[in-house]
Parts: structure tokens; sequence; C-alpha cells
């Protein structure tokens, strides 16, 4: 068993992200796939202060056609699940360890507004 079949798949779109272009960071295309998203939010309390905990995760696929249009390297472009937009801020690989096989990609996610990029 993997991730995909343990815990509930969701519908999202990934983002592909060209930045700094003229007319700014701007949306040229979006596939759309399934994958293990987990939403977190909350407080979180250090020493002397709270800050607010808005990362979100999405485990992926490690055969979808966007991972290899963009050389591996996801950092940067976004994703829309649930009708809120996200941008990817990390990225790593869930290799099993017995086998060697890469069973998923783990993003962690920032809340983002691209609606104006549109």
């Amino acid at each position: 068993m993997d991730v995909f079949q343990t815990f509930a798949n969701t519908s999202y779109d990934f983002l592909t992200i060209v930045r700094g272009t003229v007319a700014g960071d701007t949306i040229t295309s979006t596939t759309q796939a399934y994958g293990v998203f987990k939403l977190r939010t909350g407080m979180n309390s250090g020493e002397n202060a709270e800050t607010r905990q808005s990362d979100a995760t999405l485990h992926i696929r490690p055969t979808e056609p966007f991972i290899a249009a963009n050389s591996g390297n996801l950092v940067g472009h976004g994703i829309r699940v649930e009708g809120k937009d996200y941008v990817i801020v990390g990225q790593t690989a869930g290799d099993n360890f017995d086998t060697g096989v890469r069973e998923h990609i783990r993003v962690t996610l920032n809340a983002e507004d691209f609606s104006d990029y549109e």
C-alpha cells in the first residue's frame, strides 16, 4: 500500500507559473490531478511569541506529466485546491527504502492569491 491507497485523494490543479515577466507572474498552464492534501491551520507557540501556521502539504504521484515538464523542480509553481491558491515553497521525495522506488513527492504549500495573474 502507498499513501494514495491509504488516504483520501483530493482533486487539485497544478499551476505552471512564469515569474518576473513584463506582465508580472503569470499562470501559463493548469493540469488537473489527484493527490493527498493535508490542510494545516492554527497557531504555533514559540518561546515568547505565537505565530500563524498556514502550511499545507500535498502528496503528488511521481508519474504526473508536469513533474517531468519542470525538470522535477516544482518549487515556485502553484496549486489550486478546494477553491484556494497555494505556492509551492518546498519539495521532498518519498522513496521506499526497501525497494528504492519513488512512491510520491511531498510539497509544502503556503497560501497565495493567483487571481490577479490569470
